[in-house]
């Protein structure tokens, strides 16, 4: 049944169909043609949410729908430009301008370790043997209302492959530059790891320092395939203009033995939305979920994480934490199923959130589903303002009061990515949160 929408929504979902249809004109790759048509199909069906839908109670769209982003051909920049958001670490360097893979700016990808390829979406389609495989999770991807955008208008992104027994000797480091008013940055990477592969990426979202107050979105659905004893650590760190959007759907596959590790990190946009869905189908998997989100002005930073234990001896564990000031607010829901097959399961999750104002505000829903007998889960949840008592301690030392509280709140972000296990890689996340903190702590 095809729900009723308001005039403006309808308007949207009429002008992001016809940007579809004129990509469709222009494409020769049946598997893209027929999952584009499939998503018209479902916008056309069920439109974007309104806070009637449970999911979205707490995130408004009025905004994001009003803004009716285009799909713009990249900016041209210059490798100055790109360099000021390069890390001081050495790393296997990925560009996109305004979501379009630039192979000028990027390191050199053709000579990669061995039994390690990486091309852009675009060219994955065409070279590929089977494209098919590239569209097999669509039913998952388009349970969601942004997955089924990312489909409508799927152009590029990445696609990379570890074979089995691959890794890089350099984490992969996949930068993303927003640089356009009113543009829609829509990007699909897919990453396979073979048995026993192993990789680390991290990946950035800015916006171009001269276009700090545009009005631009960011739209990305990322699937992470992972064989037997794969080992994957993945970092994320939104830093785009207050003024932009941002939806981010990873969907993650774990076979037998395999880890994964992520962490999420969210400081920009005056909308994020940010989830992981966890599938971890095998025996003794590990995933481990934190992130640091920081909220100003009146910014909305969503997070969500949805693991689903579907066999035995699996092991998950979540650490989430916020920080808001001003009249932001935050959102946080967590889920946590465990089949009925998924005997020994250890699944721990905790979200702390910390309220520098008085009309900040968090919503959380942390859950549990559990269909097995002998498990081992929990979850909790703690919000509120800065205990005096700690306040107190610091300044009983010397130190001032609003010293004091800079103190309490740098640590309580950074814990989070704290356990980041890369040196390099953890050192680069806390002195982004650290200078993030202290814009809002001047």
């Amino acid at each position: 049944m095809q729900r009723k929408i308001s005039p403006v929504a309808k308007q949207a979902v009429e002008h992001y169909i016809a940007q579809s249809t004129l990509l469709n004109e222009r494409c020769d790759n049946s598997s893209l043609i027929a999952s584009r048509q499939q998503a018209q199909t479902l916008l056309a069906k069920q439109a974007f949410p309104t806070q009637r839908d449970e999911d979205w109670q707490y995130t408004r769209l009025t905004g994001f729908i009003q803004n009716q982003f285009e799909q713009k051909p990249a900016t041209p920049l210059t490798s100055e430009q790109v360099r000021q958001y390069m890390p001081s670490f050495p790393v296997t360097m990925v560009v996109f301008i305004d979501g379009w893979f630039s192979e000028m700016l990027s390191d050199d990808l053709e000579n990669l370790p061995r039994g390690v390829v990486f091309e852009s979406f675009k060219d994955a389609l065409n070279i590929s043997g089977d494209s098919n495989k590239l569209f097999a999770k669509e039913s998952d991807i388009t349970k969601e209302p942004f997955g089924v955008l990312n489909s409508l208008l799927l152009a590029d992104g990445f696609y990379l492959q570890l074979a089995a027994n691959a890794h890089m000797d350099l984490p992969l480091f996949v930068l993303h530059i927003q640089t356009s008013d009113n543009h829609l940055s829509n990007v699909r990477n897919f990453v396979e790891l073979g048995e026993n592969a192993e990789l680390a990426i991290v990946e950035r979202y800015v916006s171009l320092e001269t276009r700090a107050k545009a009005t631009s979105c960011t739209n990305v659905v990322t699937q992470i395939d992972m064989a037997k004893h794969a080992r994957c650590k993945q970092v994320v760190m939104q830093e785009q203009s207050d003024n932009g959007f941002y939806f981010n759907n990873q969907f993650i596959y774990q076979e037998d033995s395999s880890s994964y590790s992520s962490f999420y990190g969210s400081l920009g946009c005056q909308l994020s939305r940010h989830q992981n869905h966890i599938f971890m189908n095998g025996e003794h998997i590990e995933s481990q979920q934190n992130s640091a989100c920081l909220g100003k002005d009146k910014q909305v930073v969503d997070s969500r994480t949805d693991t689903q234990h579907n066999d035995v001896w699996g092991n998950s564990q979540q650490l989430h934490k916020y920080v808001l000031t001003d009249s932001a607010v935050g959102v946080f829901n967590g889920m946590i199923r465990v089949d009925q097959k998924a005997q020994k399961t250890d699944g721990q999750m905790d979200n702390k959130n910390l309220l520098l104002s008085e009309i900040a505000k968090m919503d959380t829903k942390p859950q549990l589903e559990i269909y097995a007998d002998d498990v081992k889960c929990s979850h909790g949840s703690a919000s509120g303002q800065i205990d005096e008592n700690q306040i107190f301690y610091l300044q009983a030392r010397g130190i001032r009061r609003a010293d004091a509280i800079k103190m309490i709140t740098h640590a309580f972000l950074l814990d989070p990515a704290e356990l980041i296990t890369n040196d390099q890689i953890r050192h680069w996340v806390t002195d982004r949160l650290t200078v993030a903190l202290a814009g809002i702590q001047q």
